[in-house]
């Protein structure tokens, strides 16, 4: 593909060159082909490139399994999610383990300043609250029976064991699906496949300084990072291995549930972009980053009314088993939290911050979970599927 575009740039150029007839405006169309996997090369030398992605998407991850441990400090959650230093490797750790750790410590990337970095301030706020509210709240309460109004620990019928807040809210849930929204879409959607970032007033000639790649190449990459950032083998990412913790995971499991297929559309619509960046058709690469939004953005709506209807279902049995109900509300709230960061098909979120922030509340009311009835969830639910 890439001889083809340099053939016809060559053979444009002799065509004016030979005429100084100036009415003479030749174009001549250059087909736009995908490759088969997301590879891109210049010169032999791959212009892919997404390791600040790869970093968050790990911290995110240390941070969510940091948020299931007993007696953590506030300060050193928030040190790692707002420095991005402050990772621990376990007492066993391999040397390689060891420095992956180091790796990230040293990476200069950090979560904070990426998250809700285009939506409403008052969400990464509410993150840095999850946070601190393990920490000094449920961290140290790992001895307590859980109860209405009472953090603590609670272990249902089928082994489960969750750590919860005094709502029913466990924390680590709640921070992870919370970031799929505020950090992966919103960096995405809002961010780097953006006009701001790939439209037509963005270098894409010049190769940014020592790199083998166009500030345009390497925005649209970053965006391709925060999903497929964890993937071992990029190359199959249309069937994704589910990686990490965060948007592949859920895109996995919607593509074998909800709706099959969306993992390649989201998958080709990637690749299609990038080869219409490398050959400077900007309606192409339009028209493939309004895939990537809508259809990212269908994998959130899914997952808050399925974790909705799924906490609903389980309530109004008798007997019900807390730990899976805790465990899946919290994994729906984090969901609804990330329907702000949503895309639609005229380019807004599915659902203001305002309309979630009603939800959030109404989930969290008096006791919250402990409270709150089927028939209310089911309600939110509902109003999520309509959009659908």
């Amino acid at each position: 593909m890439k001889k083809v575009i340099l053939s016809l740039a060559v053979f444009s150029t002799l065509l004016f060159s030979c005429t100084d007839d100036p009415a003479i405006n030749i174009e001549l169309p250059v087909e736009v082909e995908a490759p088969d996997t997301y590879t891109f090369n210049r010169e032999g030398e791959s212009t892919v490139s997404f390791g600040g992605q790869t970093a968050r998407l790990e911290m995110a991850a240390s941070l969510m399994g940091q948020l299931n441990s007993e007696n953590v400090l506030a300060s050193d959650l928030l040190t790692m999610f707002n420095d991005g230093t402050g990772f621990t490797a376990s007492d066993d750790a391999t040397a390689e383990e060891q420095a992956a750790v180091d790796a990230l410590n040293s990476s200069g990337k950090k979560l904070g300043n990426k998250t809700a970095a285009y939506g409403d301030e008052s969400v990464v706020e509410d993150i840095r609250g999850f946070i601190t509210e393990y920490a000094d709240d449920v961290s140290t309460s790992f001895s307590t029976d859980a109860a209405a109004g009472v953090a603590g620990s609670h272990t249902g019928a089928g082994g489960r064991t969750v750590r919860i807040n005094g709502k029913g809210m466990e924390l680590n849930q709640v921070f992870a699906k919370s970031l799929i929204g505020a950090l992966v879409m919103d960096q995405v959607a809002y961010g780097y496949l953006s006009a701001t970032k790939i439209g037509d007033g963005v270098e894409n000639v010049a190769l940014e300084d020592g790199k083998n790649y166009t500030k345009m190449e390497h925005h649209f990459d970053e965006g391709f990072g925060y999903v497929y950032g964890q993937e071992s083998d990029i190359t199959a990412a249309a069937s994704p291995a589910g990686s990490g913790v965060l948007f592949a995971k859920y895109l996995k499991k919607v593509n074998a549930s909800e709706e099959e297929g969306i993992a390649t559309e989201i998958y080709d619509a990637f690749k299609m972009g990038r080869a219409a960046i490398v050959a400077n058709d900007s309606e192409i690469r339009d028209a493939q980053a309004e895939i990537v939004k809508t259809k990212m953005s269908r994998v959130i709506l899914h997952k808050a009314a399925y974790y909705l209807r799924g906490a609903a279902a389980a309530k109004a049995t008798d007997n019900y088993d807390k730990a899976d109900y805790f465990h899946g509300l919290s994994e729906g709230y984090g969901f609804v939290l990330s329907l702000q960061f949503t895309y639609d098909q005229n380019g807004v979120s599915y659902f203001s911050h305002a309309e979630v922030d009603t939800m959030l509340t109404a989930l969290e009311a008096g006791n919250g979970f402990w409270d709150i009835t089927s028939e209310e969830i089911n309600n939110m639910a509902a109003e999520i599927e309509a959009k659908l």
